[in-house]
């Protein structure tokens, strides 16, 4: 049925109307419990695209003197006003007419939380329901807001651990019956993943679904669901790192059949030779669960990567319809995890339809249908040699949302071309508290052979390494083949809207914002806006009107191993804008340019080499945000510090001096002596890098 506007706000305050019933709202994150991200609006299409200009902008994000940090959400439109979160987990309402602030919640993260999360202090967006907006904090709380004033309903703690665990949370809640389901992130910072369901009303935990076995000498399992995944597990099992399996993003409710769908992440550490000594398929990692609403007991799983040993998550967006498959009306569940495989599953049973590579793979020759499960081929193993794997550890498809137009019959995917060499790191691993723990290295696409003196680096392709490269691809889901794609390009694309009159709108990390013809991919419109762009975009219609609203501020973990060419943040400054488009808008203005003022170079603290020898051996826990040698990213440079940073480093490092921005103390991990190192080999270096 189709209702109005008026009546579709009563019947939303109590649950009851579905997302599709009015076109003009996007009230769910996907816009619809489908996700497709799809818009059924018409008014902005192929033959008028050319005149899409800005029809306002927000830019009063909280920041309180902290490191400008990505923009990942997708906003939710309902009832004219607009909700999103931002960096730090802060939930802003908008009227979604003119951008006018109407209440801003910030649940005041504790910036010393930046080191229990993999890439950076992010939020995927919230979740609307019953009068309520739902947060998850990246300390770990989940959060119920009054929507019309941002007052505080209720908080709940969702960590199960806040000592020896590093549990963080960056995505955005699902409604799911009559609860709000939430997972988290950490798997490379050892953690051991879940998910948790909240009563709406109270906040009350309703179920928790773990998705990987927990150490069997702190008792016994918590369902046989977790019994069952035991049994794919070897017993010397690295029990003390959590083994991974995060639910840090997709989740999707089907109200019909009563599920919930989960996308469970990586295993840590990443070689299943390390993880699980003896082998063994690990689950639920890199696994689609369905899990019954009510109870959260699993009904079926599909494992996307057997044993996985690549960072291969299947935590990517999952969209759910009905196709013809095979000449029969199926309801489908549909994702292109990072594995490289574009995979249709029966979302009743979990039956595997089709898998088909919707990029370049090398790791498995194919998807065996009968049996569902990949066909590994020789360069998969790299535990004796390093191999070039493909797809990277980046995937084929990240987190930034595909898309699936009900019209055009396609799936838009923001893929990424591209491979990279993996190696074991020599010597003894060290493993650390609240950082990065991993015995498998992914030595990226520019590190020279043999250096592992850096955790990373940015994929900006050297003259001997495995190209990078992102492209937008229409998918058609039942033939199981491209049907075009973008120009490539050396830099991230966002996520993806696709809507009924036949446009694709996608964001990228040089700043322009543009329209696609969802039939042969021909550019209709591109704006520069000068700020890179990762997230899904959305729209939605008041007053007669259309509009196309972006999330926009380059961040997360491409704030971490550093700018690529081409990234807007290269030449302007990097700042979170939203931006709301229309027909015959005006123009977007540039935001202030980049500048880079060299400091006055650091006198020497020590000439021991020793002692600078020291220091570059544990750079690494540094150069995982700050990145190595003056690698432009959005940390401030190590190699470029102030005079009055230099004198202040060990109260900064050791005592958290700055941990209110997000710098948080590592007075855990580091002694006076291993700081000193650090400072004396970053001085060293920059001294001589300046010769």
């Amino acid at each position: 049925m189709k209702v109005s506007k008026s009546l579709f706000s009563l019947l939303l305050a109590v649950g009851i109307v579905r997302a599709a019933d009015v076109p003009q709202e996007w009230p769910l994150y996907g816009r619809t419990f489908e996700e497709a991200r799809f818009s059924p609006l018409e008014q902005i299409g192929p033959s008028n695209a050319s005149t899409l200009g800005l029809a306002w902008e927000f830019s009063d994000f909280v920041v309180r003197g902290r490191t400008h940090r990505g923009n990942e959400a997708s906003p939710l439109v309902a009832d004219g006003v607009m909700y999103f979160s931002g960096p730090w987990s802060v939930v802003y309402a908008l009227d979604a007419r003119n951008g006018k602030l109407l209440w801003k919640y910030d649940p005041q993260v504790d910036g010393n939380w930046v080191r229990r999360a993999c890439c950076d202090a992010v939020n995927r967006g919230v979740a609307l329901w019953k009068g309520r907006v739902y947060v998850a904090t990246l300390d770990g709380y989940l959060i119920a807001l009054d929507a019309k004033t941002g007052a505080l309903a209720w908080k709940a703690d969702t960590f199960v651990d806040r000592v020896t665990m590093n549990y963080a949370s960056t995505g955005a809640p699902r409604i799911a019956g009559d609860n709000v389901v939430i997972g988290n992130s950490g798997a490379e910072m050892a953690a051991r993943g879940y998910v948790s369901a909240y009563d709406l009303d109270s906040g009350k935990l309703a179920w928790r679904f773990f998705t990987v076995p927990g150490d069997p000498a702190k008792g016994r399992d918590e369902s046989p669901d977790v019994t069952l995944a035991r049994k794919t597990w070897s017993k010397e099992s690295r029990w003390d790192l959590g083994g991974g399996g995060t639910a840090w993003d997709s989740m999707v409710y089907d109200p019909t059949l009563h599920l919930l769908y989960v996308g469970v992440g990586n295993g840590m550490p990443h070689p299943v030779w390390s993880r699980s000594p003896g082998g063994g398929d690990n689950l639920y990692l890199s696994s689609i669960v369905a899990l019954d609403v009510a109870t959260g007991r699993m009904r079926w799983y599909y494992q996307t990567t057997p044993a996985d040993s690549y960072d291969y998550t299947a935590t990517q967006n999952m969209i759910l319809a009905d196709l013809d498959i095979g000449g029969k009306r199926r309801q489908i569940l549909m994702q292109a995890p990072k594995n490289g495989f574009f995979y249709i599953l029966d979302r009743a049973t979990g039956k595997l339809l089709s898998a088909n590579p919707y990029t370049k793979v090398t790791w498995a020759e194919r998807v065996d249908l009968k049996t569902g499960r990949p066909v590994f081929t020789p360069q998969a193993d790299y535990s004796k040699e390093t191999k070039e794997i493909w797809p990277s550890q980046a995937g084929g498809h990240n987190w930034m949302p595909m898309s699936y137009s009900d019209t055009a019959k396609l799936v838009f995917i923001p893929a990424m071309d591209a491979g990279m060499t993996f190696a074991m790191v020599p010597g003894k691993d060290v493993h650390f508290r609240a950082g990065a723990n991993n015995e498998g290295d992914s030595v990226g696409w520019t590190r020279p052979a043999g250096d592992h003196g850096i955790p990373w680096s940015p994929p900006n392709p050297g003259p001997n390494d495995p190209p990078f490269r992102s492209v937008l691809k229409a998918w058609d889901p039942v033939a199981g083949k491209l049907v075009w794609q973008s120009p490539p390009r050396p830099y991230w694309g966002g996520g993806v809207l696709s809507t009924a009159s036949g446009l694709v709108f996608q964001g990228a990390a040089d700043g322009t914002f543009s329209a696609y013809d969802a039939k042969d991919g021909r550019l209709l419109r591109s704006i520069d806006t000068g700020t890179g762009m990762m997230a899904g975009p959305i729209s939605y219609e008041i007053d007669g009107v259309q509009y196309v609203a972006v999330l926009a501020g380059f961040g997360g973990a491409m704030n971490q191993i550093g700018y690529p060419p081409g990234a807007a943040a290269l030449k302007y400054q990097n700042s979170e804008r939203l931006f709301v488009f229309k027909l015959n808008g005006g123009p977007v203005s540039l935001p202030p340019p980049r500048t880079h003022e060299l400091q006055p170079l650091p006198v020497a603290t020590s000439a021991d080499p020793a002692v600078i020898a020291r220091g570059m051996s544990l750079i690494g826990r540094c150069a995982g945000c700050h990145g190595f040698r003056g690698i432009p990213n959005g940390y401030p440079d190590l190699w470029n510090l102030p005079p009055g940073t230099h004198a202040a480093f060990q109260a900064i490092v050791l005592d958290g001096a700055l941990s209110y921005a997000g710098m948080p103390s590592f007075k855990d991990a580091l002694s006076v002596d291993d700081v000193k190192a650090i400072q004396a080999f970053v001085i060293s270096d920059e001294i001589n890098l300046r010769k």
